[in-house]
């Protein structure tokens, strides 16, 4: 375990170098210069304003120094600053992260509570009414985009029973409660969407694993149907269900631009966003690189658990 450990661990480790390259290349692979593209057309007309932003940049360096600079920079968290309001970026970052992983940890809780537990009925009854029940919420989750869920959660319990806020934030430290409610509806609109993976994922694994001989040596044993499924199947059912979580994850955290943006969230994806339509170069390097950072730590995760759900994974290495 301790080796499968240390070798996905160093994996993670040079994807995260390789992000930092990537991320750190992005200004230079952008048509024209930066610089202009930040100013403007008035802005550019001032020479002597477009040098100094150039140095403060460090646009003026040779390539292999910028990226050096670029790595030291790294080794200190240090992102550098916003042009918009000379805020270090790393700042913004540390206030920002918490609030997405908030909602995407509270989407993929509920989609795990719902669906994984419907997606086992269905695969117990497969031709029975939870069967159908698990099939029509799986093709709702497919269908449903998260910004027409959002819409109609807003109208039901904001607009209409006036339940729980359309929109805003609190953080926890100030009111756990109130945050609680304002990232309800949220949460829901971002698992909903994934509910039908999971339930659709995990009634299929579970129907292909009672099939195998040691299930039918189980049952003939004399164990309860009940414990044939739950204590045997259903534990190696769930490891294509973890693939699946630990990636849609990931996607996750790049998909919430458009819930932050309609229940105004204030999380990575909206500063994103900002970063782009401000041409706020640093800021749009550090919320990439710390996107790229967080998926492949969920990655890490998944694999661990993986190792844990399957001996087999664990003795190959």
């Amino acid at each position: 375990m301790l080796q499968f450990l240390i070798r996905r661990s160093v994996a993670s480790l040079i994807i995260i170098f390789l992000a930092t390259t990537l991320v750190f290349l992005i200004i230079h692979l952008l048509p024209g210069d930066p610089v202009i593209l930040l100013l403007g057309e008035q802005g550019a007309a001032n020479p002597e304003f477009v040098d100094k932003l150039r140095k403060k940049l460090k646009l003026d360096l040779p390539l292999h120094i910028q990226y050096y600079e670029w790595m030291k920079g790294l080794s200190h968290f240090d992102f550098g600053n916003s042009l918009q309001n000379d805020v270090p970026v790393i700042q913004e970052l540390v206030r920002r992260i918490p609030r997405s992983l908030e909602l995407i940890f509270g989407g993929l809780l509920i989609s795990i509570l719902v669906g994984i537990p419907i997606g086992v009925l269905g695969a117990e009854h497969p031709n029975g009414l939870w069967g159908w029940i698990s099939s029509t919420f799986a093709v709702l989750g497919f269908s449903s985009p998260s910004f027409v869920t959002g819409i109609v959660l807003i109208i039901i319990f904001s607009l209409s029973l006036r339940f729980l806020p359309s929109s805003g934030y609190v953080s926890f430290s100030e009111n756990a409660m109130e945050n609680l409610r304002y990232a309800f509806l949220p949460s829901i609109t971002l698992g909903f969407g994934f509910v039908g993976v999971v339930i659709r994922m995990t009634r299929a694994s579970l129907l292909d694993v009672i099939n195998k001989d040691y299930i039918r040596t189980a049952r003939a044993k004399g164990l309860s149907e009940k414990g044939v499924l739950y204590k045997h199947a259903l534990p190696n059912a769930l490891i294509p269900v973890i693939s699946i979580l630990g990636v849609r994850a990931g996607n996750l955290l790049g998909g919430t631009v458009i819930i932050e943006s309609l229940f105004n969230w204030p999380g990575l994806s909206s500063l994103l966003v900002k970063g782009c339509f401000d041409r706020d170069y640093p800021m749009i390097q550090g919320t990439l690189l710390s996107i790229f950072v967080i998926f492949v730590l969920i990655s890490l995760c998944v694999d661990l658990c993986h190792a844990l759900l399957d001996p087999k994974l664990r003795q190959e290495y």
